[in-house]
């Protein structure tokens, strides 16, 4: 019997949109549940650490969106070749949440003048600091790690959707973007995607 996917998270992209591009990639069929307002309230208490997203596979539940990401890059063949490959992409996938994590301060903020000087530092000094490491990382090469898409590939492609597109001033990483966007699987899986706040 084949192994059935579970994958639950908020009606948006966020922590989950990493996974479920890795399915994408694969081909893999897996099923998106996105949770909205009372169904999130019922289904917490029954969460490994009381967030999401979830991945259930066969019935057997995992929780912290990278640990689920990293499972089905592994499981999909996209963890990289070799423990090195496959420890250059963890590094370059905990970078990007790194920046995720800044970007999420920034946005749920409520403190209007500290909203501000956060979204100050992160436009000069995190975001700047980010894209010159990845463009250094990515160098001329076609992919982050090897001679073919990883999770890291996929991981920063989904950090460059929070990233407006004239932000990207490094041609070789405009130049992967637009790759990664355009492989056929992923591009398939853009056109059909729920559009979403986040």
């Amino acid at each position: 019997m084949p192994t059935k996917y579970k994958l639950t998270y908020f009606n948006g992209r966020g922590r989950a949109e990493l996974t479920r591009l890795l399915f994408a990639q694969s081909g893999k069929a897996f099923e998106d549940v996105r949770v909205q307002g009372e169904e999130w309230s019922k289904l917490k208490p029954n969460t490994p650490w009381g967030s999401l997203p979830i991945l259930e596979v066969d019935g057997k539940m995992l929780g912290q969106s990278i640990a689920i990401a990293r499972y089905v890059a592994k499981a999909m063949g996209l963890a990289g070749k070799g423990d090195m490959d496959q420890a250059i992409a963890d590094s370059i996938v905990d970078a990007g949440m790194d920046m995720l994590t800044a970007v999420v301060k920034c946005k749920f903020e409520t403190d209007e003048a500290k909203k501000a000087e956060l979204k100050k530092n992160f436009d000069e000094k995190t975001l700047p600091a980010y894209l010159q490491n990845m463009s250094k990382q990515l160098g001329k090469n076609k992919y982050f790690v090897g001679d073919s898409v990883t999770w890291a590939d996929l991981a920063v492609f989904s950090m460059w959707e929070m990233i407006p597109e004239n932000d990207l001033c490094h041609d070789n990483l405009k130049e992967h973007r637009s790759r990664i966007e355009k492989l056929p699987k992923i591009a398939a899986y853009l056109a059909k995607r729920p559009k979403t706040d986040f």
